[in-house]
């Protein structure tokens, strides 16, 4: 296991995860998480340390157990692993919450679905960051592209001409 790449990994969807959760509960769900104020803590007495801390528990834990468990490389394993995450954390979460609090069902919905969207991302990102190594044991390099294939130049792009170049195969057997 690459520790360097796995701690870059987790402080990116760390990151990723608290612009998220602003944008998401701050702003556009903000109304419906208002109908809340009743049943929630008061912000003043909410511990912001222990919410970083948990943040940065899911994103070290969702880093750790894609690079622990996800075998083969490619986008679709990565979402599919964000996949997997997303649906044990709306389980464990969203709709625990709803069995116990007097919540709406929509918002229980909302929360899942941008739970979903979030840990997609992450996979997006974990794919990115910790490049896995493919079936014949070769660790790829970070993605990044060429003026070859940015321009959409087919003849540069299956050579992978250029240093840096992104390089696609299709590698029997590495569907999802």
């Amino acid at each position: 296991m690459n520790w360097k790449r796995l701690c870059l990994t987790a402080a990116t969807i760390f990151v990723i995860g608290l612009v998220w959760n602003g944008l998401v509960h701050g702003l556009v769900l903000r109304e419906a998480n208002e109908a809340l104020q009743g049943l929630a803590r008061p912000l003043a007495q909410r511990p912001l340390a222990l919410g970083l801390a948990l943040t940065a528990g899911v994103a070290f834990l969702f880093a750790y157990s894609y690079a622990a468990f996800v075998r083969m490389p490619g986008i679709k394993r990565a979402l599919g692993h964000g996949v997997f995450f997303a649906l044990l954390a709306g389980l464990l979460v969203d709709l625990n919450q709803y069995v116990l609090y007097p919540i709406p069902g929509s918002l229980a919905a909302a929360w899942f679905v941008f739970g979903l969207l979030e840990f997609c991302m992450y996979g997006v990102v974990a794919c990115w960051l910790y490049p896995l190594p493919a079936a014949d044991g070769r660790t790829p390099e970070p993605v990044s592209m060429s003026p070859a294939v940015a321009a959409g130049t087919p003849g540069e792009a299956a050579r992978g001409a250029g240093s840096g170049t992104l390089r696609i195969r299709q590698e029997k057997g590495s569907g999802f």
